[in-house]
Order: structure tokens, then sequence, then C-alpha cells
């Protein structure tokens, strides 16, 4: 009896302080991702405990601070009464903002980084799930350091809002747009009526495969670190790798097998992935845009397998070889093995393409998204009928389903501005005095949030290879490419306003 008391005293007391608490949906959603940065980084910290490294007590360090700030954080806000549509957006630039910048401090506080900006670069590249780097040598960094690196990625992978409206029972009728709006794609889906419930079951879905990823690598030779660094890293289509030669650091064909059929799961509509695993593989065979993903991964890796130059190795390591580059640009995992940047034109230039295509919308892989691609090809060819038929009245379809016009005049939209910023990036990296493949492919991996390029940044290098400034630009456009451009230009468009929408 004493305790039921207890516990109602101290439910009345959370609910009265969150009553009373400053009304900001940013700050409050910012301070559950600070304590989740928190968490993850104790975690990092018992590994490197475990290791017996140098970098314990610094880890520990950051990990109670971030997980104190972030918990006085939220007990000291409040969800707002109402919530405006620009809120959404700012919430989440401000989330990831404050994500990135907890995730920094890890690697400055070790001396992983000398500076701020390689630390702030490391930080988003592994919460965009970019897999870019500027760590140079990766062997000779501490465990417990790399296993947040690649923790980082993971928690990117599925979105931290998602994680946030999951654990957050106080979110309310906005966590259907918090998730719109930080969705690797241009519309959402509950799987159920409360929106809680969708984002529990998305996470579900996804520690599940985690789990079964790691299980496949410790089967197939790596030892339980290896297993769930990688894991970690393959699932969120990240590509951080432990090691300075990735996964070609095993040099095992089966592991290799294991990452690309991860990979090819990964860059699919975790949403089909739930509907498959409850017993309904209807929607997936019916989506057009699974369709076209397999089909282009098919065509494209017998492309490449045709005209990269592997005449020289085995014809099934040339297929495992074509088959992996394929997958690890499509999917934006990023992983190297064979090294591309050696292979042919043909087969370069075609990798080039597919950096800032991505995979399915709902996926963890970046990048445009193949359905985007099919809706302006449906709109292009309606357009063209129209110059038959002026009168014509014909819907942009995707397979069997009708996109409404606001959804396509938004993808219209969003594709534009990508070729804005992919010919701005690029052209400030020229600036910088990079080569033309050089800069073109960092535009291109940045934005696409892939990892590798070509030339200088291949497989067998790193980001080092950019001068200071253009690794700025690239920081910049792994951040747009992640959360999709319009919240970052709408969270900026309401700077002036910023002080009195943070009081809402």
């Amino acid at each position: 009896m004493s305790l039921s008391l207890a516990d109602n005293a101290a439910g009345r007391a959370l609910a009265r302080a969150q009553r009373l608490g400053y009304q900001s949906l940013p700050l409050h959603v910012m301070s559950v991702t600070l304590s989740m940065v928190g968490a993850g980084i104790l975690v990092s910290a018992l590994v490197e405990l475990i290791d017996g490294g140098t970098e314990t007590i610094p880890l520990l360090l950051s990990g109670v601070l971030w997980l104190v700030v972030g918990a006085l954080g939220f007990q000291a806000t409040r969800m707002p009464d109402r919530v405006q549509i620009l809120d959404i957006f700012v919430t989440v630039v401000a989330a990831w903002l404050g994500l990135i910048a907890a995730g920094a401090f890890p690697y400055i506080v070790s001396s992983t980084f000398e500076t701020l900006d390689d630390a702030l670069f490391e930080s988003v590249s592994g919460f965009t799930t970019t897999g870019a780097t500027v760590l140079q040598p990766i062997e000779g960094t501490s465990k417990g350091v790399l296993f947040w690196r690649s923790m980082s990625q993971w928690i990117g992978g599925m979105g931290v809002i998602v994680l946030v409206v999951a654990v957050l029972p106080t979110i309310g009728g906005g966590g259907m747009d918090l998730l719109v709006a930080e969705a690797p794609g241009p519309t959402g889906e509950r799987l159920t009526p409360r929106v809680q419930e969708t984002a529990k079951r998305l996470w579900i879905v996804y520690v599940a495969f985690t789990l079964c990823v790691t299980i496949a690598y410790l089967i197939f030779g790596m030892d339980l670190y290896d297993a769930v660094s990688h894991a970690f890293t393959t699932v969120s289509t990240g590509g951080f790798s432990p090691y300075n030669g990735s996964l070609g650091h095993f040099d095992s064909a089966a592991i290799e097998w294991v990452a690309i059929i991860a990979m090819f799961i990964a860059g699919g509509s975790f949403v089909l992935w739930y509907k498959v695993l409850r017993g309904n593989p209807k929607p997936l065979w019916q989506s057009a845009e699974f369709r076209t993903y397999v089909g282009l991964v098919v065509a494209a890796s017998a492309f490449v397998y045709l005209f990269s130059g592997q005449s020289d190795i085995a014809v099934h390591d040339a297929i495992r070889n074509s088959i992996f580059a394929v997958l690890t640009i499509v999917s934006t995992t990023g992983y190297g093995t064979a090294n591309f940047g050696e292979w042919d034109a043909a087969a370069q230039g075609l990798l080039l393409l597919l950096m800032p295509l991505g995979a399915m919308a709902g996926s963890t892989a970046g990048g445009v998204k193949i359905v985007r691609l099919l809706a302006v090809a449906s709109y292009a060819h309606r357009e063209t009928l129209r110059q038959l038929h002026p009168r014509l009245v014909r819907p942009v379809r995707v397979g069997t389903a009708t996109i409404d016009q606001e959804i396509t005049n938004r993808i219209l939209g969003f594709l534009i501005l990508s070729l804005a910023i992919f010919g701005s990036t690029a052209m400030l990296m020229l600036m910088t005095g990079t080569n033309l493949v050089t800069g073109l492919s960092a535009a291109a991996t940045s934005f696409g949030n892939v990892g590798p390029g070509l030339d200088e940044i291949g497989p067998a290098s790193n980001f080092r290879a950019i001068p200071r400034p253009g690794r700025v630009v690239a920081l910049g456009a792994m951040l747009l490419g992640r959360l999709e451009i319009y919240p970052v230009l709408l969270a900026l468009s309401v700077i002036p306003l910023l002080p009195r929408r943070l009081r809402r």
C-alpha cells in the first residue's frame, strides 16, 4: 500500500512539474534526444572498460553529462498546448543539431580529433548514416570511441525522432507530423491508429533486424564486438567500420554475402517488411517501387560486372564484387571491399549516377528515393501526352497508386532543390581546389549520404583528401540530404522568430 501511495505521489509530482514547465516543443524533444545520446555514450564507455582502454573516464563523463542535461531539460519543459506546422520543422532541425553537437563531444574529450570541425564532421557523418570519415588511421582509435561511432549511425538510421515519439507518451497529435518531417520519403504511413505504437513497431523491427544481422556475422567468423559494430552500420546503411579496410578487412566471401543481403533488406521499406513479418507479403509484391528497386539492383550489377574490367579475378568473385558495389551505393551504406575506384570508367560512371539516387522510401537509405523518380516519370509521361491532347485528364501514378497533386508538387520542388543543392555543392567543392571527378563525387556522395566517392575519396581513401572548407560544405550537404531539405530550409526561415517560437 505504501509503495502504491508513493508511486501515486511521484506521478502527481511529475504531472505537476510538467504542467508548470516551460512550453517548448523543440526544447522538450531535444532534451529527450540528449538523454538518448548520453545513454549511448555510457554503453560505449562500458565497451571501453571491458576492453581495458584508456578512454573510459572521458566517455563515462560525457555520457553522464548529456544524460543529466537531457533529464533536467525534460523536467524543465513540457509539450505546448498548441503545435503549429513550423514548430514541427524547427523541432526536427533543433533535435538533430543537438544530437550532432552532443555526439561530437566524445571525439573531443577523448582527443580523437584535435579540431572541432573534424569532430562535428564525424558526428554529422555518423548520425546522417553517410559514412564519410576524416578519422585516420581508424584502427589506432580506442574501441569505445569506435563503438560510439558505429552506434551513432544506428541511432540515426531509423531516426531519432521516431525513437522520441516511441518513448514519449506526451507527444500527442504532433507525433505523426514529426515522423513525416524526419522520414526518408515523400509520405508517412501509420502501421496502427496510434502514432506512438507505429513508432514502437518500426523500432521493434529495426532492433530485431539488427539482432539477426549480428548473429549472422557471428556465425560467419566475426567476434562479438565486430559483429555488433558492423550490424549497427549495416542495418542503418551507414557503413562505418572499426577497420581501415572496412568489410574488406575480413577477406571473407561469406561475410560479404551477409552484408549484401542485409543491405538489400535495409534499402527496402521497413513498413513493407513489417507487413511481411505479419504474414502479409502482398503489399511488397504489389509495390512498384520495390519491383523497380529489385530491377535496378539486378540491371546495375550486370552492367558493372560486364564493364568494370575485373577479368583478372575469378568469375564468382567478380560477380560478388559487382553486386556488393551496386548495393553499397544504392542502399547508401558505403562499405568497401574491392576498390571500385580502380575499375573501368563505365562502371565508375554508373556508380556515380547511382550515388544520389538512394533506395526505397521508408528505408534507412539516404538519397532521392526511387518512388520520387517513378512519380516524376509518370508526371513527365502525362505532360508529354498533353502536347497531343491538351485537355487530357490523367493522374500521376506510381504502380496502381494515384499520387495527389499536392504530393506531386512537393516531389517536383524537392527534385529542383536537390539539383540546385547538388550543383552548388559541386561548384563549392571545385572552388576549394579538388579535381572534377573528386568534386562531383564528393557532392553526390555527401548529399546522397553514401560515404565513399571516386578518385581521391574512393573506398581506399577518406575525406581528408578534401580541403577543410570543402569538408564544411560536405557537412552541410550531408545534413540537408538526411533531413531531405524542407525541414532545414523552413527552420532557417524562422530564425528571426525563433525566440518567440521556443516559448510555445
